[in-house]
């Protein structure tokens, strides 16, 4: 497995990216309509060749990645069936070498990714509504 950090994806490598983050929206998040995620498909396309990448790749494809923007975490996210093998912590580790402190949003929903963050270090600073899906949102930040 190789961790590598770029600032552009080629058309292979977006495809590859978008449909890991689209399954795993969609895994993830089942309390959210999936017509949510494909109608944003679209413009987070565009927004994720705005951030900085690190990419967990095995063979030239794409197994997961953290989107990094201004300290924030953006996503992170791992092919399902790579996940629960360590790649999640190592992008995490990665992101804390960039750039620290962290942030990030996470649905109250989601207790396996809450759980995962806290285990990284996050801990909980704000909790708000997310205007877009009415869902519990929290904010989470690491200093270390």
């Amino acid at each position: 497995m190789k961790i590598e950090i770029v600032n552009e994806l080629n058309e292979v490598q977006l495809k590859q990216v978008m449909h890991i983050w689209l399954m795993g929206n969609s895994q993830a998040h089942d309390f959210i309509d999936p017509g949510y995620w494909r109608s944003n498909y679209d413009e987070v396309a565009k927004q994720i060749q705005q951030a900085t990448l690190i990419l967990a790749t095995q063979d030239d494809l794409i197994c997961g990645f953290l989107g990094l923007v201004d300290g924030y975490i953006a996503g992170l996210f791992v092919k399902k069936d790579m996940q629960n093998q360590g790649l999640g912590t190592k992008l995490v580790v990665q992101a804390k070498k960039l750039q620290l402190p962290l942030t990030l949003s996470v649905y109250q929903k989601n207790e396996h990714a809450v759980k995962f963050y806290e285990a990284q270090g996050f801990s909980i600073v704000k909790q708000d509504t997310d205007a877009a899906t009415k869902e519990i949102e929290f904010t989470m930040k690491a200093d270390k």
